[in-house]
């Protein structure tokens, strides 16, 4: 329950292991978090804890947000939180490549992105490009990585990066079912 803008570097006169584990921000400890705030929040032994588990929640998704990964968006709906980036969630979803082969992207040269200064966060330009128009990544990589360098010879997952985010949000009802076809055939 600490606050995620307190998470940095260690100082220089941290040990040795401090200083490694606190190099950058660490996109697998996100994914761990967040997996568990689905229990952590859920079954919290009393209302004090609950409301304190909502706003580390919340706390960690202000962070996370410029991001605008679709799974921390709806899993921050678990808290109940009113304010939630839905339409970001939508649009991860909508320009996500479903073929989940690893081509190489190269975006770092692009003119429409403005750069920003090396940070803790590694967050490299000031606005996330759309998840078709950069390298496949995972929940715990980092959104802001313009390169990847795999030539199409492997792929992600089974399809878990989309379809978890996706039940995940219509469980929580924050996502609709599928409307139904407008046309239907008569006999």
């Amino acid at each position: 329950m600490q606050p995620m803008k307190g998470i940095g570097m260690a100082p220089k006169d941290a040990d040795g292991l401090s200083q490694r584990l606190s190099s950058e921000w660490n996109h697998s400890d996100d994914e761990m978090y967040y997996c568990g705030y689905w229990g952590l929040y859920r079954y919290a032994l009393n209302d004090t804890l609950k409301a304190k588990y909502k706003e580390a929640i919340i706390d960690h998704w202000e962070i996370e947000r410029p991001e605008k990964e679709g799974l921390w968006n709806i899993m921050t709906a678990i808290a109940g939180a009113k304010k939630i980036d839905l339409n970001e969630a939508i649009w991860y979803l909508q320009r996500y490549p479903l073929d989940m082969i690893n081509w190489t992207v190269v975006a770092s040269h692009r003119k429409d992105i403005e750069k920003i200064a090396p940070n803790f966060r590694n967050q490299t330009i000031t606005e996330v490009l759309p998840p078709d128009e950069l390298p496949l990544f995972r929940h715990n990589e980092n959104r802001f990585n313009l390169e990847g360098h795999d030539n199409g010879s492997s792929e992600q997952s089974a399809g878990d990066i989309w379809l978890l985010p996706y039940w995940i949000g219509r469980y929580l009802n924050v996502i609709g079912a599928p409307e139904k076809a407008a046309a239907v055939v008569k006999k």
